[in-house]
């Protein structure tokens, strides 16, 4: 049934007039079957019955006013389908397809992370069963799952570099290794032990992760070692996996200076592997070849005496000169700035302890109490470490009796003072290096300048990137688990989401998108599956939340514009019951 528009003169006017009509087939022919006429009716009139005209045709029809329809529920979406995307794009799909808890604890740990046994009700909450096709199994499948994860991480770690390697994330044979600590939270595991903490958290037991990444950021092996595992005692270990689980025979290996030890080098070299790390200042006043003295940079024509010295400029703030030695390529360069604010936080140090000590020594003069010795002296040693003055000032406790006012009246107590002094020859020794940094390398001249040394190893921020996004972002400490498959296996999880936000990174870079990961998920997040319906009756439709421009543009930016295709969402929205 439809409006019939007609026109019709009379006496010389033309007018236009209404009537509804029917349509019917006979004979294979479309005719049309007279109802009513209507007369004439203004545009507005006309308007509003054909809207009821198209009303009465839909099944699924409501006719009621705005306020008696409600949205009931919300299914988070846009921000789910944009990593799920990610996760099918690395085949995850594929290698965890028995085991779906996998993507959806990934997931959560970059939107929401929360503790494992609630995982099946917030994954729920959002699209992704829609998306995986299935439903979860029970909620304790969560802790199998786990299981299961520790007992592949090898196999994923190799899946993982295959994918990377075929879809050319891989630029180059370059590698960056580093690790770092995460503490326990009132539990006990095997792996758990008292540790140098990167947390600062010296009083809880921790274990140690390894990573190693690429330069664009993507994690290739990770490995949790006991707590107590010393940096240096891990490279040797790494690069037999780099051989034998990757099959890699020719890589440049980047890592941080506190992994440098003759035994490490040697064992990267044994292995015809190539080194690209860092010296620190103890290792660099050990160079025979190395002039100490003659490192004044202080004047403001610092860049003239560099350059009397064969350095070359790096960029406007850094100059350099290699050296050889030992079959070794060591890389001198100085930085103005960086001499700055090493000279200038040295002073800050001083000033600090100098303040300390005497803010101490007045405490002890005025104490109520009779004062532990070794505690004192662990209060101090702490503090110096801490601002690194441990080398500087030397000291000792001095013991004297104070007089303490009490409650019941005064009473001699025994304290201490520190006496101190600054070893100005140390000190000046230390400032010697200010500005200074000795890059070191197996590397041949012709395959890695001095410019690419250089390059490579501020490439590895990276791994510190990845620990900082997996320590905050994701949640990574404190561990509550306790069994070391599922410590192992949550650490697994950490990497995957960090894999998810450093392949979102890449596009968004890709893009020329400034927002990062984190600020991309949660504009994307606003947009969300709702389910309407009237007020108080059980049928209802499912739609997305409207996209705004930005969402729009950003999909289109990073080439996802098919999550939100008609195609797409049919299969999303096919729960609806109206």
């Amino acid at each position: 049934m439809f409006l019939k528009k007609s026109k019709k003169t009379y006496k010389g006017k033309a007018y236009e007039t209404y009537a509804l009509t029917e349509s019917y087939r006979e004979g294979g022919k479309v005719k049309h079957k007279h109802i009513a006429n209507l007369g004439a009716l203004t545009p507005e009139q006309a308007d509003k019955i054909r809207k009821v005209l198209k009303t009465v045709q839909l099944e699924d029809a409501f006719v009621g006013r705005l306020s008696d329809v409600v949205a009931k529920k919300h299914y988070k979406f846009l921000d789910i389908a944009v990593l799920d995307d990610i996760w099918k794009e690395l085949d995850l799909d594929q290698f965890f397809s028995e085991l779906p808890y996998v993507e959806a604890m990934t997931i959560n740990r970059c939107l929401d992370p929360r503790t494992k046994i609630n995982i099946k009700d917030w994954t729920e909450s959002t699209a992704l069963p829609r998306l995986q096709g299935s439903e979860l199994p029970e909620e304790y499948d969560v802790y199998r799952t786990l299981d299961k994860i520790a007992d592949r991480e090898t196999d994923l770690q190799k899946h993982l570099y295959w994918k990377y390697t075929n879809l050319g994330l891989v630029a180059k044979n370059t590698v960056i290794y580093d690790i770092t600590s995460s503490y326990f939270e009132g539990t006990k595991c095997i792996l758990a032990s008292h540790g140098y903490s990167r947390d600062h958290r010296p009083g809880r037991q921790q274990v140690v992760i390894a990573i190693v990444i690429t330069p664009e950021g993507y994690p290739l092996y990770w490995q949790v070692l006991p707590g107590n595992t010393q940096d240096i005692t891990t490279v040797k270990d790494l690069v037999n996996v780099l051989k034998k689980r990757f099959g890699i025979e020719k890589c440049l290996l980047v890592f941080d200076r506190g992994m440098v030890s003759s035994e490490n080098l040697a064992a990267v070299s044994g292995q015809e592997l190539t080194y690209v790390s860092a010296l620190d200042k103890d290792e660099i006043r050990n160079l025979e070849f190395l002039d100490q003295d003659s490192f004044d940079f202080s004047s403001e024509s610092w860049q003239e005496e560099l350059l009397a010295l064969g350095f070359n400029a790096y960029d406007k703030n850094l100059y350099y000169r290699e050296y050889t030695w030992n079959k070794k390529r060591y890389i001198i360069a100085f930085s103005y700035n960086l001499h700055q604010e090493q000279k200038q936080l040295r002073q800050k140090h001083l000033q600090k302890v100098k303040e300390f000590l005497g803010s101490c020594n007045n405490e002890l003069q005025n104490a109520k109490r009779s004062r532990n010795r070794e505690k004192t002296e662990e209060k101090i040693r702490n503090y110096l470490k801490k601002h690194k003055m441990h080398k500087i000032f030397s000291w000792k406790l001095e013991p004297i009796t104070v007089k303490a006012n009490t409650s019941k009246g005064q009473r001699m107590v025994n304290s201490f003072q520190i006496v101190y002094s600054i070893d100005e020859a140390r000190l000046k020794e230390e400032s010697l290096l200010d500005g200074i940094t000795c890059f070191v390398t197996n590397e041949s001249p012709e395959d890695l300048s001095s410019r690419q040394v250089i390059s490579q190893y501020r490439r590895k921020d990276k791994t510190e990137e990845a620990f900082q996004e997996i320590k905050s972002y994701l949640r990574l400490r404190p561990f509550h688990l306790t069994r070391e498959k599922r410590v192992k296996a949550h650490v697994s999880i950490c990497v995957l989401g960090y894999l998810l936000f450093n392949s979102l990174e890449q596009k968004l870079k890709q893009a020329e998108q400034s927002l990062s990961a984190p600020a991309a998920l949660e504009l994307l997040g606003n947009c969300q599956i709702n389910q309407i319906s009237p007020k108080d009756s059980e049928t209802y439709v499912e739609s997305i939340t409207e996209l705004t421009k930005e969402q729009a543009e950003l999909l289109k930016s990073l080439n996802l514009e098919h999550l939100t295709w008609k195609r797409s969402l049919s299969k999303l929205l096919e729960h609806s019951t109206m």
